[in-house]
């Protein structure tokens, strides 16, 4: 006894065709809104990790500065800190706007940089089943 059951929703998903036109039927809205909804997944899923990485690259590049040591990785940090906390405040919003700066142009170059990939994704997951 199988234990598959196929119900009058499951039907309506199946294609039929017209006995005009010999034609399947066009795209519904469910289908454009599981097509939306995969989208928005992929895009966040897409921008979360490029940010994750974006901010993981400035602590790798200390790490490696610090020929792999955490005790003089966290040297540095601390250093860096002592300095940030001890300038004046005109010192301390340059600082933060040239990391910002830098941040942002880091994270965009790396977005375009995995661009494509994404794009290929979700066209690969858009790609319509042959009937």
């Amino acid at each position: 006894m199988p234990l598959h059951v196929v119900t009058p929703f499951d039907r309506a998903h199946e294609p039929q065709l017209d006995e005009d036109l010999d034609l399947p039927p066009g795209p519904t809205w469910r289908r454009h809104a599981a097509d939306t909804c995969f989208i928005l997944i992929k895009a966040g899923g897409f921008l979360a990790s490029t940010y994750l990485m974006t901010l993981g690259l400035p602590l790798l590049f200390v790490l490696m500065i610090s020929g792999g040591s955490v005790d003089v990785f966290f040297a540095q940090i601390a250093n860096l800190a002592d300095r940030f906390l001890s300038a004046d405040a005109a010192r301390q919003s340059g600082f933060v706007e040239e990391l910002k700066f830098g941040l942002i142009g880091l994270a965009t170059l790396m977005a375009i940089w995995r661009m494509p990939r994404f794009l290929n994704e979700v066209a690969d997951g858009l790609r319509e089943e042959e009937l």
